[in-house]
């Protein structure tokens, strides 16, 4: 018997690959890729046709849109005469007013406006909603069973709520790329309806602030009208001061030494002169439509007497054709415009009476000085000088203020003030819905997601994360030699494989060819290795298979060869090619010597079996494989044939393989392509590292075929068209 080392592999025998898995890489998966291209086209195909289904199950939603803009500067005359310290709209201001559009206080009138609480749409759901048809079906089916549904009478208050928060469902405020425009959209199933809504939106948006502008501008205005009159009463009550002052000054000096009968006389002419404008001044100050207090000149005298021409005159068309006829009307316009000059005029002379006050204001003024100035009395002239400043810083207070109230009176009686807003554009009854407007969206969105879905069944189908696919994976992952065994199809084929017939039967196949290179890392240790085992990690990874056609492959060699079913637990090998042997290897195993008593030749496949016809488990299995007996059994194997093959139960499952690693001079591992997972594999390689020399080779077993043509696409037509699949005659 040859004498073989079977000491355990060292740390450098060991290799540093089985540490980590192994990944494939850009080509495996493109390879996957076109191996499922029809997959791929399948999903993309299911993608569209599912789009185009929700494009055609979709409710029709048209989205109408308006633009405003906000006016970020003011008119000059805004500018140097503002009523109130108004901040300009800046870009923050313009982001807050996105949420001041979609407020309550803004919708709320257009719900109330537009009726929108009678809208099915925005409180009833539609007829055409899911909710309500389920809602329907439910109230028919109760019916139809004699149930009667109860349904709820909402309050207005509760109607308002429901179709405001439909509106705002459907709105949608957002800002342009102008950091000063605001689109404002709003989607319906009606077109028209859709317009309407954003139009009325925006309408009560710029209302609202209109209003709040003419809210601010009546305080303005009632505040400004209160310091006026304030400002009023202080001026006059300082210019009756001052006037007091000067004329008790006067009065003093009336006789004495500074002053002189003339300028009293003078004096005194003008207080008159300034009494008598001032009181015309103040005639003329309540001046109406007609006040007789002015005296008429020339020009109102004319109008006048138009005016009642034109009196007479409307009377007689009046009577007879009726107020509203045309002429009449015409004559009461001509009339009021008559009366509208006479005013202004009689205005134009009010505002010269004022001018001859000030004049004769100036006129006393200028003489009391002159009289006052002459008494020389230094205390008299500090107390006039301190009288009329406070009376001119007075004036200017009051002539200020009441410019403001002017320009605020001016801005509170136009008929309409502007917004700060700007349409720029009214929202139009769309043509198109937003489905519509998607519909390339919304198909590429399908695309691309029945590529992803079609490219994950590829992946599922061939998963290639976690496990072997190539013999490069296993070489780089494993450190050892690997082959692979394409997967057998047809049923036919299935069974003269299970039954070790497949390699004699196709013997330019590339099956037989991948069992002819196994042989071959036999043939060239045949001296030393006659003993092979056969192992795999798990159980249906196909060792049986490999080891009845690799013996059969050999046995046609002129070899001759033994195969043993030492798997005590399944026993496949025996049922496949010894299905009628009655005694076999647990017998043998009470007489080792008489080998040749329990060996059974099968004269297709031109070897012995050893089987194990054991109807049941055996409990003790691996005590049986690794006893005494078992050795001098191998050996008398060993003498009696030039190759032994012995087919071992899963490394996974049971330890017998520890037990009849020692009787082996090599080992076959066999592991299922794409099916067992790389970390099984390196448990198994790592447990059975004392043996991990002794291993030939890796067999990738049940490759698939055509994920082995595309694998090897780099290899060319050439080599596939090499083998063929041709039985025998």
């Amino acid at each position: 018997m040859a004498s073989i080392d079977h000491s355990q592999a060292t740390d450098e025998q060991f290799p540093e690959a089985l540490r980590r898995p192994a990944q494939p890489d850009i080509a495996d998966i493109l390879g996957i890729a076109r191996r499922g291209w029809l997959f791929i086209i399948a999903g993309v195909v299911f993608g569209v046709f599912g789009a185009v289904a929700v494009l055609h199950n979709l409710s029709p939603s048209y989205k109408a849109s308006s633009r405003i803009a906000f006016e970020r500067t003011q008119s000059r005359y805004l500018q140097l005469n503002k009523v109130t310290n108004e901040p300009l709209l800046e870009d923050a201001d313009t982001v807050g007013q996105i949420y001041v559009i979609s407020s309550e206080s803004i919708v709320s009138p257009v719900v109330d406006a537009l009726s929108l609480t009678k809208d099915p749409e925005f409180v009833g759901g539609g007829t055409d909603s899911l909710g309500s048809r389920i809602r329907g079906l439910v109230i028919t089916a109760a019916h139809a069973i004699g149930v009667e549904v109860r349904q709820e009478v909402l309050s207005q208050e509760s109607l308002e709520k429901i179709a405001l928060e439909g509106v705002l469902r459907n709105l949608s405020v957002t800002r342009e790329d102008t950091p000063s425009v605001i689109n404002v959209a709003f989607s319906s199933r009606d077109p028209a309806k859709a317009a309407m809504i954003v139009n009325a939106i925006v309408d009560s948006y710029r209302e609202a602030g209109i209003a709040g502008k003419v809210k601010s501008t009546k305080i303005a205005s009632q505040v400004a009208k209160e310091r006026v009159d304030e400002l009023k009463r202080q001026l006059a009550d300082a210019d009756r001061a001052l006037l007091e002052y000067k004329n008790a000054s006067v009065s003093n000096l009336r006789g004495g030494v500074g002053a002189t009968h003339a300028q009293i006389a003078l004096l005194d002419s003008a207080t008159i002169a300034m009494a008598e404008a001032k009181a015309r001044m103040e005639r003329a100050a309540s001046v109406g439509t007609e006040n007789a207090s002015i005296p008429d000149n020339e020009l109102t005298t004319r109008l006048r007497g138009q005016l009642s021409d034109l009196s007479m005159h409307a009377k007689d068309i009046e009577s007879r054709f009726g107020k509203n006829h045309g002429a009449a009307i015409k004559v009461r316009d001509q009339m009021a415009g008559l009366r509208e000059a006479i005013v202004n005029e009689q205005r134009r002379i009010s505002s010269s009476f004022g001018k001859d006050y000030e004049l004769a204001r100036a006129r006393y003024d200028e003489l009391s000085k002159a009289v006052i100035d002459q008494d020389g009395s230094g205390d008299t002239q500090a107390k006039l000088r301190e009288l009329e400043s406070t009376a001119d810083t007075l004036r200017i207070q009051y002539n200020k203020m009441l410019e403001q109230l002017t320009a605020t009176n001016s801005v509170e009686a136009q008929p309409s003030i502007g917004s700060d807003a700007l349409v720029l554009m009214r929202a139009a009854p769309p043509t198109e819905t937003e489905a519509s407007k998607k519909r390339w969206l919304i198909l590429a969105g399908g695309s691309f997601m029945g590529l992803m879905l079609g490219g994950s069944v590829v992946l599922l189908r061939n998963f290639p994360f976690g496990v072997f696919r190539t013999s490069q994976q296993v070489v780089q992952a494993t450190g050892l030699s690997c082959v692979v065994l394409p997967a057998i199809g047809s049923a036919e084929d299935q069974t003269s494989l299970q039954r070790g017939e497949y390699a004699l039967n196709a013997p330019y196949s590339r099956f037989a060819e991948t069992l002819r290179n196994i042989w071959a890392f036999f043939a060239q240790q045949m001296s030393t290795a006659r003993v092979v085992c056969v192992i795999s990690s798990v159980p249906g990874e196909g060792k049986t298979t490999v080891a009845t056609n690799l013996a059969a492959l050999a046995g046609h060699s002129a070899t001759r060869v033994l195969v043993i079913d030492a798997d005590l637990h399944r026993r496949s090998l025996t049922e496949n090619i010894a299905p009628d042997a009655q005694v076999g290897l647990k017998e043998a195993l009470l007489e080792p010597k008489a080998l040749s008593k329990y060996v059974i030749k099968n004269e297709r496949l031109n070897l012995d079996v050893l089987p194990c016809p054991v109807p049941d488990r055996i409990p003790n299995a691996a005590q049986l494989l690794g006893s005494t007996e078992m050795e001098q059994l191998v050996d008398m194997a060993r003498e009696a044939y030039e190759l032994v093959i012995i087919e071992a139960p899963p490394m996974t499952a049971v330890v017998d393989y520890k037990m009849i690693a020692r009787h082996c001079d090599s080992f076959v591992f066999v592991v299922e392509w794409g099916k067992t997972s790389q970390r099984v594999v390196f448990e198994c390689l790592n447990d059975a590292s004392a043996l991990l020399d002794r291993v030939v080779c890796i067999v990738l077993n049940k490759a698939d075929p055509s994920a082995l043509q595309s694998i090897e696409r780099y290899k060319g037509d050439r080599f596939r068209d090499y083998y063929s699949d041709r039985k025998r005659a």
